[in-house]
């Protein structure tokens, strides 16, 4: 049986499939936070009218929000049957899709942030009391949606053919296995990498590590690094070497999303920088 329960209810016209997006969101949510119990909760999409017409009648402001809970109190103890609920969460997309270009992220992104905000009014944080927990809410808020492991950013399908493309450039007479990398930055560029060998092996370099490297001499940091993408000749998944997992883990934020191919694009996992190298050796350790 699923820990969480997401019932979820879209009365818009636009019918596009997010349940499996905001499934993601709970479960992750509840995991960050350290709650050990099962939750249910019920959101709701709503059309720009009826997200007026309910902020009218609960809130008295004669204009949509972006989005609006209806929780349960005291969610961590009232139990009802084996699960413990959480109320009711109602987004408004049509908000959401403004919020999006105001903030020039992408529209899910957004959507993902209004979910997370008000289960946390549901599990009981509140940002109008006080500043210090307005503070501490959206530190929160911020928190798990910069952790969630999803990808607002890459366009898988372009990936897919600047990596079919960097594999086919690899330097690999020796071992004749290529490898393709592709970095997204934040301006929305594609930077490539292949590997490229060496009859002195020890002085081969992996795609990886080109295509990071090449982002650096460009004055990008980690902070601009939205994802990495490789392919290899593998018919099987590959991933990369443990070399350039401590190289990621350095110049990579530890939650960026890496997209690993097969060598045709029929396979794909994709993971967090920082689960390809559990326990990696990091700046932390050289300040104990």
């Amino acid at each position: 049986m699923e820990s969480n329960v997401l019932e979820f209810i879209n009365l818009t016209q636009n019918k596009k499939g997010y349940k499996e997006l905001f499934k993601l969101v709970l479960d992750h949510t509840v995991k960050v936070l350290g709650k050990e119990d099962k939750y249910r909760v019920s959101l709701t999409l709503v059309s720009l009218d009826e997200m007026t017409k309910l902020n009218n009648e609960y809130r008295g402001l004669n204009r949509p929000t972006d989005v609006l809970t209806f929780a349960f109190q005291e969610a961590d103890v009232l139990s009802l049957d084996e699960y413990t609920d959480l109320g009711n969460i109602i987004i408004s997309p049509d908000v959401a899709l403004k919020q999006a270009g105001e903030f020039n992220h992408p529209f899910l992104r957004e959507m993902a942030f209004l979910f997370i905000h008000g289960l946390l009014h549901s599990f009981g944080w509140d940002h109008h009391r006080s500043k210090e927990e307005e503070i501490e809410m959206f530190a929160l808020q911020n928190k798990i949606l910069n952790s969630l492991p999803y990808d607002f950013y890459t366009n898988l399908n372009k990936v897919k053919k600047l990596l079919l493309d960097a594999k086919e450039k690899a330097y690999a007479p020796y071992s004749n296995f290529h490898v393709g990398a592709i970095v997204l930055t934040k301006d929305n560029k594609y930077h490539l990498g292949f590997n490229i060998e060496n009859a002195s092996y020890g002085l081969s370099m992996c795609a990886e590590r080109v295509a990071l490297y090449h982002c650096y001499t460009l004055g990008y940091k980690k902070e601009d690094i939205l994802s990495l993408s490789l392919m290899t000749s593998s018919t099987d998944l590959g991933s990369p070497c443990g070399a350039c997992r401590q190289v990621m883990l350095e110049l990579m934020d530890e939650n960026t999303p890496v997209h690993i191919f097969n060598n045709d694009a029929s396979k794909h996992i994709c993971m967090a920088n920082k689960d390809l190298l559990p326990l990696g050796f990091t700046s932390k350790e050289l300040e104990q």
